[in-house]
């Protein structure tokens, strides 16, 4: 058997999905039978190459993300959406919340220190921002994803297994509950009371019990809004989830599915007081969720 030819390339992103493709360590290695990896940005090649497979990280931010993965889809057989970024739009789509402007306008004359002339650059040389985070799959056809970030190396290693032997590939379908050993002692039962008096931050609590569920503790846990398959390494790190795998399978998007979800097991009054509801529903989903179409059909009516 002929070895698949892959490729990867990064967006907008932190480069920690291909500090995910290194953790492989010795399983890359042996994956290196099987692959020939033509192009990268850990190597120096200057024109991307026809591949059978290209893992691309990262979300669209600009102009130039958008030729780059539009060569990327042109020159690709398979395209692979690696980690949240890429599938969903990630921490960088939290810019949505701002018009283009209002960004631009803070990170180079209010915030100190960054630019001391107080003015926006402005050149052919720097890729111009588009007007909202995007995820690859908005504006370039992909096949399969890895939700994660970053995604788990395991993770990573069975896709390519699967797509090396024309197989599909399968991800992980229910939630993170599912794959959470944390007690549910009140949570199922069928009742009218809520199940928590309060709802408290994370790091209010002087003492968090390691074994009971975050929710039944009054924390925000993202757990039963997000997909599983990262075998809940922050849960049993005592830290409740925050979405980083995205939604799961079939919700709309996840932060609807988060207060949908929550609405019954949560004093609905503590919620809006008591969390960032934003910068915790839709962390690492933004750009994929409804709100962005909410806004720009808002501006429209304006106009």
């Amino acid at each position: 058997m002929s070895k698949k030819t892959v490729a990867t390339a990064w967006l907008q992103g932190c480069s920690g999905c291909h500090i995910s493709i290194l953790d492989l360590h010795q399983e890359l290695v042996e994956l290196l039978g099987d692959i020939e990896i033509l192009s990268s940005p850990l190597v120096d090649i200057k024109e991307f190459p026809r591949v059978d497979i290209c893992l691309v990280e990262g979300a669209v931010g600009t102009e130039g993300d958008v030729r780059k993965l539009q060569e990327l889809r042109q020159k690709s057989d398979v395209l692979v959406a690696l980690g949240t970024c890429a599938c969903f739009g990630g921490i960088s789509g939290l810019r949505n919340l701002y018009k283009k402007d209002e960004v631009l306008e803070h990170c180079y004359t209010n915030v100190r220190n960054v630019n001391k002339n107080g003015t926006i650059p402005s050149s052919e040389d720097v890729p111009a921002l588009l007007e909202s985070v995007k995820p690859v799959g908005e504006l370039a056809k992909i096949d399969y994803q890895i939700p994660g970030c970053p995604p788990l190396p395991g993770t990573i290693k069975t896709v390519l297994q699967a797509l090396i032997t024309g197989k599909e590939p399968v991800l992980p379908q229910r939630s993170l509950c599912a794959e959470c050993d944390r007690e549910q002692r009140e949570l199922l039962k069928p009742t009218r009371e809520f199940i928590a008096d309060s709802v408290v931050a994370f790091m209010e609590l002087e003492e968090i019990d390691p074994v009971k569920c975050f929710l039944e503790q009054g924390v925000l846990c993202m757990g039963l809004a997000t997909r599983e398959g990262c075998h809940a390494r922050c849960l049993k790190g005592n830290v409740p989830c925050r979405g980083c795998m995205g939604p799961t399978p079939g919700a709309m998007e996840q932060g609807a599915k988060l207060i949908n979800s929550l609405a019954s097991v949560l004093p609905a009054g503590g919620l809006m007081f008591m969390e960032d509801i934003v910068g915790t529903g839709y962390r690492y989903s933004m750009p994929s969720s409804i709100i962005p179409n909410i806004s720009r059909k808002e501006e429209e009516i304006d106009e």
